[in-house]
C-alpha cells in the first residue's frame, strides 16, 4: 500500500501537531507545577503570617486589658487621693474652726478676766466709800463732822 503524499503529509503534520500538544502539555505541567509549588509557598507564608498575627492579636489583646487595668487602677487612686484630699481640707477647715473658737474663747476669758478685775477694782472703792461712809456715820453719830481727804498732803478736819 502505497501511501499518498497527502496522507504523508497529513501523517507528519499530525506527528508534529502531536509533539506540539505533548510539549505544550509537558510545558503546561511544569507551569502547573511551579504554580503548584507556589501556592503551596503562599498557603505556608499565609498561615504562618495568619499565626502571627493571632499571636499579635492576643498580645496586643493581653497589653490592652493590662492598660485597661492599669487605668481603672489609676481612676481608683486618683478617686481615693480625691477622697484623701477632700479629708485633708475638712481636717483643714475643723482645724481652723477649731483655731478661731479657740482665739475667740481666749478674747473672751480675757474679756471677762479684764470685767473681773473692774469689779474687782470697783469692790475695793466700794469698801473704801463704805468703811468713809460708815466713819462719817460714826463720827456724825459721836456728834463730829468728818470731812473727806481730799489729797494726800491735807489732812482731814475734825470738829
Amino acid at each position: 500500500m502505497k501511501k499518498n503524499p497527502l496522507e504523508k503529509i497529513t501523517k507528519r503534520k499530525l506527528k508534529e501537531f502531536d509533539t506540539k500538544i505533548k510539549t505544550s502539555f509537558v510545558l503546561i505541567r511544569q507551569d502547573v507545577d511551579e504554580m503548584q509549588n507556589t501556592i503551596d509557598a503562599m498557603r505556608k507564608y499565609l498561615l504562618k503570617k495568619d499565626k502571627e498575627y493571632v499571636k499579635t492579636k492576643e498580645k496586643d489583646e493581653k497589653i490592652r486589658e493590662e492598660f485597661s487595668k492599669d487605668v481603672d487602677e489609676f481612676t481608683q487612686k486618683i478617686s481615693q487621693l480625691k477622697l484623701a484630699i477632700e479629708a485633708v481640707r475638712e481636717l483643714k477647715r475643723e482645724v481652723v474652726i477649731k483655731k478661731d473658737l479657740a482665739q475667740i474663747e481666749d478674747r473672751i476669758k480675757t474679756s471677762f478676766k479684764n470685767e473681773i478685775d473692774d469689779y474687782k477694782n470697783q469692790i475695793k472703792n466700794l469698801r473704801l466709800d463704805l468703811r468713809e461712809s460708815e466713819k462719817r456715820i460714826t463720827h456724825l453719830e459721836n456728834g463730829k463732822v468728818f470731812e473727806k481727804k481730799k489729797g494726800f498732803f491735807f489732812r482731814r478736819k475734825e470738829e
